[in-house]
């Protein structure tokens, strides 16, 4: 107990204060049951503290556990988000040949269902989150106002953040795949949040446009991969399907399923079936 401190001998034969002492002078016992005293203060606020950066650790580690996609099914209206290959740029009838269009048709043979493609060409990660996520957010909000479920959601969208960077540096085309990812999982988050548990959102790799081998380092094969898994490490934390649209055009579909040969990137019509295909594949919805 401090008393019982402060009664030992030591206290007893410590000079007493005399006068023209600057302050009184503090036995070495003094000090010491003050420092004790102290201690027995911090001690429980030290363990409070630590007791919630624990929890809150524990938190942000259980917010960013890889989560299993649950399909829910098709509900009432089928939201297509991205960029120039949600849009179907290149197509002859983008309403008719593109992806969305595609997996819209397929849906709406079974049950009817609403399409409302918001993807744009030339549309970043960045971009998407400054217009094309507002105004998804504002369609799912008014949609469930009315009692209507917004399921499925597709994205593809990273894509032209790397094409911005092909002849940067590695480590501006490293900045711009974190950023990417940063801004993937924000998107995941607000359309999550907005369309609730039941909605089934899918999100899809990229194929590579520029050959190569993804395994020599800073090839543009190698930053394609990059984006991919940042891609599908988000999707895995966030519960939402991958569409592996990478790995079906591989063994040369790039050549066969694009416009590559007259020197456009872009899915031709053959390519968009196969990513409609790849989409329903990974939403786990019948044909």
């Amino acid at each position: 107990m401090i008393v019982s401190v402060w009664a030992s001998p030591l206290v007893r034969s410590a000079r007493p204060y005399q006068t023209g002492d600057p302050f009184p002078q503090e036995s070495p016992c003094c000090a010491g049951a003050f420092s004790f005293d102290m201690k027995r203060t911090l001690l429980p606020f030290i363990a409070a503290i630590l007791a919630l950066t624990l929890i809150a650790a524990g938190i942000a580690w259980a917010e960013r556990r890889p989560q299993a996609y649950t399909p829910h099914g098709p509900g009432d209206l089928y939201l297509a988000l991205g960029d120039s290959l949600a849009w179907g740029f290149g197509l002859d009838d983008a309403g008719a040949e593109s992806y969305p269009a595609l997996l819209g048709a397929g849906l709406v043979a079974r049950a009817p269902i609403d399409l409302v493609n918001l993807a744009a060409p030339g549309e970043t990660t960045g971009s998407f989150v400054d217009r094309q996520l507002p105004q998804a957010i504002g369609l799912i909000r008014q949609a469930r106002g009315q009692g209507r479920r917004v399921s499925p959601i597709t994205l593809d969208i990273g894509g032209n953040d790397l094409r911005g960077v092909e002849r940067a540096a590695p480590a501006e085309r490293a900045a711009t795949v974190e950023q990417a990812r940063r801004n993937l999982a924000r998107i995941l988050d607000e359309l999550r949040a907005a369309a609730g548990p039941t909605a089934d959102i899918a999100v899809m790799t990229y194929y590579n446009p520029y050959g190569g081998n993804p395994s020599v380092e800073d090839g543009d094969a190698f930053w394609v991969e990059r984006l991919n898994a940042a891609i599908r490490e988000e999707a895995e934390l966030h519960g939402v399907a991958v569409a592996e649209v990478y790995h079906a055009f591989a063994d040369g579909r790039f050549y066969t399923h694009t416009f590559i040969l007259s020197g456009d990137i872009h899915a031709n019509a053959q390519g968009h079936r196969l990513i409609a295909a790849t989409f329903r594949e990974a939403l786990r919805y019948a044909e």
